[in-house]
């Protein structure tokens, strides 16, 4: 962070679990001198040539092959580009493009040519040559959703601390200092930047400066610009109608959130139905088709069933979920976790005070069964009497045709089933502490209300704030909030500090043990407003108590309309695509196996040479050359990747690019998903392996 409050806010106290808080008025007092250089160094960090790879790579693209697109397509890239904070150019976005999918497809032309890989694999990497470059070039406006989201849900916090904040002091600087101390992600950058450019002079007062900064968002939302313009009108009244302009500008914006999540929720009828036929309908008729197919061609080599289902068709379900996503409406933040002393890094969890990087106890999960299928892949890739043969006969241990390619299926699924668990284990350790803190942090905010509600009744009625809270302390029913309580109290009677000092003390804080950011701004703005008398004081605790109440209440109304299409998709992750993948898989195995039966028998009628007038016919009935274990493998793979998708859309649906959340969806629909992959598939093979048996050997044999 790039000021002092924040950076104080930011330290923690590791041995006794509290954090560090700024001592009371520190966000009215921070060292301009500071800040501007603290605002400046982030500023030059941001602008020092290119810190990506992307970025790095489109400008020596721009230089080697200058590509200019054409004027109305640069200004809109170009808008992207300033909007995500990219430090690259139109001209090098579409050079790069360019030469990435010229350098892919030359490649791939090249070794189709000199034979290195077949044709089907060849239409493989063409089509992943269309993706990357899809990918690249839509890159910048993919940039810019994810910070449109970010800082949208960030916007709202915004508006209530400059609300909060004036509602004491009718300053908009001091607003937006006490905003940026309390924001954590790039809104508070932004903030900060726009603090030094008043300061610089770019803009003559912080006022500017707020109206341009919201009408780049009049475009997404509409909301942010009305809200800063009641903002500012505020403080061109006095008395009753600025305190109403400042309730108004929290109601404009929570009010747009839920008119604009309805909307949303109604649009997303249609493309859900869509991502249901792209995730399960059309497999399922590519399946079916599949043995079909076998009667006119040749040879369907593994790359095809591979590149088909692990490859284009998650890249097709992508690209239709990424344009839905596109249109997604901003919604509340989640509490924020960087004040928690114990919240583990980014991808690793604690243990013993150890943080550990979750992708090493989930590789150390998967080695045995990579392990086991390298030493077993001759038994799950054997597709014919060939291939078994090609297995050492100790191996083999005097099985049958049959009976080694059924084994190499069973052992397929074994594979499948530790991916599955093992990147269940890794989204569970990414999710399963910060997860924990979150709901803790839910828990705190949420009781907090009903303490801020109580106080401001009981100081209304001229009780002084600390006897208010002796009387409120009965009447409360969270742990939390009891806490709170208690540990302010006894800093009050046993340690004769003041209420301000019982809260903000450096070492004894009650604010401390409590790391919500909410929580402490709003205490802060609590303690001033204690300065300047009981009925002001009073007011305050009840306004914010009913702006908390409100988004609260906003957050559940969104939850409510998003609940039934989130219910149908998780039950469509966790149980429907589990079970159709395993059914059909076990169908299109049983097709296939006739079909090679059915083969095997023409073969025979053929070398008899009692057919001769119907040769044409026989030789259309071709053997599929891939395995059973290996068709499986890849259906299986596929149910994953499709499982993990659907999870990335449900949780973009909600939280954006929340992480944490999605982590926490993903090990348990991959959980529940696995193990009812593996149960149906073996309660259908239990149920469909005698009746292939009664055919082989006994009416087709």
């Amino acid at each position: 962070m790039g000021s002092k409050a924040s950076k104080v806010l930011s330290s923690f106290d590791k041995d006794k679990g509290g954090f560090e808080v700024p001592e009371p008025g520190d966000s009215d007092k921070v060292d301009m001198k500071s800040l501007e250089y603290d605002i400046y160094m982030e500023e030059e960090g941001l602008n020092t040539l290119p810190k990506t790879l992307y970025e790095k790579a489109s400008n020596i693209a721009s230089k080697l092959i200058p590509l200019e697109p054409d004027k109305k397509t640069r200004d809109k890239m170009e808008e992207a580009i300033k909007f995500a904070h990219l430090n690259v150019t139109p001209r090098g976005v579409l050079s790069f493009t360019i030469l990435v999918g010229f350098l892919m497809a030359f490649g791939t032309a090249f070794l189709l040519i000199s034979g290195a890989i077949s044709l089907s694999m060849s239409l493989v990497f063409f089509c992943l040559t269309g993706g990357l470059s899809y990918y690249f070039y839509t890159y910048p406006y993919r940039l810019k959703k994810i910070y449109e989201l970010r800082v949208g849900s960030e916007i709202v916090m915004m508006i209530l601390h400059m609300v909060i904040y004036m509602r004491n002091y009718p300053n908009l600087e001091g607003a937006v200092r006490f905003a940026t101390s309390n924001l954590h992600g790039p809104l508070a950058l932004d903030l900060k930047k726009l603090t030094w450019d008043v300061h610089m002079g770019v803009y003559s007062s912080m006022e500017q400066g707020l109206l341009v900064l919201s009408q780049s968002w009049k475009g997404t939302f509409r909301a942010f610009s009305d809200s800063i313009n009641a903002i500012i009108y505020s403080l061109y009244t006095s008395g009753k109608r600025r305190t109403e302009l400042l309730d108004e500008s929290v109601d404009i914006i929570l009010d747009s959130l839920s008119e604009r999540s309805n909307t949303y929720v109604t649009k997303l009828k249609s493309p859900i139905s869509l991502v249901n036929a792209l995730g399960i309908l059309l497999p399922i008729m590519v399946l079916t088709m599949m043995p079909i197919v076998t009667l006119f061609l040749d040879d369907i080599p593994p790359a095809i069933i591979f590149g088909g289902y692990n490859i284009f068709l998650p890249m097709l379900l992508l690209f239709v979920i990424k344009n839905i996503l596109d249109q997604r409406v901003v919604t509340l933040p989640e509490p924020d976790l960087s004040l928690n002393p114990r919240m583990p890094p980014k991808d690793k969890f604690m243990a013993a005070g150890i943080p550990i990087y979750c992708f090493i106890p989930a590789a150390l999960l998967l080695l045995p069964f990579l392990v086991f299928a390298m030493s077993n892949w001759a038994f799950i890739s054997a597709a014919s009497d060939d291939d078994v043969m090609k297995i050492p006969a100790n191996m083999r241990q005097g099985l049958d045709t049959s009976q080694t390619i059924n084994k190499g299926l069973y052992q397929s699924y074994f594979v499948v089933f530790g991916l599955f668990i093992s990147l269940a284990l890794f989204f569970y350790l990414s999710a399963f502490q910060k997860i924990k803190f979150r709901k803790e942090i839910l828990e705190m905010e949420d009781e907090f209300r009903e303490v801020l509600f109580g106080l401001g009744q009981e100081v209304d009625r001229g009780i002084p704030i600390e006897v208010g809270l002796t009387k409120i302390a009965p009447t409360l029913r969270g742990q939390y909030a009891l806490n709170l309580i208690e540990k302010i109290m006894d800093n009050i009677n046993y340690k004769s500090m003041t209420f301000e000092s019982a809260i903000f003390d450096q070492k004894e804080g009650a604010i401390r043990y409590f790391p919500s950011r909410t929580i402490h701004s709003v205490m802060k703005a609590v303690t001033d407003a204690s300065k300047k008398g009981t009925k002001i004081s009073a007011e305050i605790m009840i306004s914010i108590s009913k702006y908390l109440s409100n988004i609260h209440r906003t957050q559940e109304i969104i939850m409510d309309r998003f609940s039934e299409i989130l219910g149908g998709m998780k039950m469509q992750a966790q149980i429907l695509l589990p079970l159709i993948c395993a059914v059909m898989s076990v169908i299109t195995y049983m097709m296939i196996q006739m079909m090679n039966s059915l083969s095997q028998t023409m073969s025979n009628l053929s070398a008899s040479g009692g057919m001769g007038a119907y040769q044409g016919l026989l030789a259309m009935f071709q053997e599929v050359s891939i395995s059973p274990g290996m068709f499986q493998l890849a259906v299986g793979i596929y149910a994953i990747e499709t499982i993990i998708i659907i999870t990335w859309f449900m949780n973009g649906i909600v939280h954006g690019v929340d992480k944490v959340n999605l982590h926490d969806n993903a090990w348990r629909n991959l959980l529940v998903g696995g193990i009812l992959y593996i149960v149906i598939s073996a309660i259908a093979l239990s149920i469909f392996m005698p009746f292939l048996s009664i055919l082989q050997f006994g009416g087709m044999v």
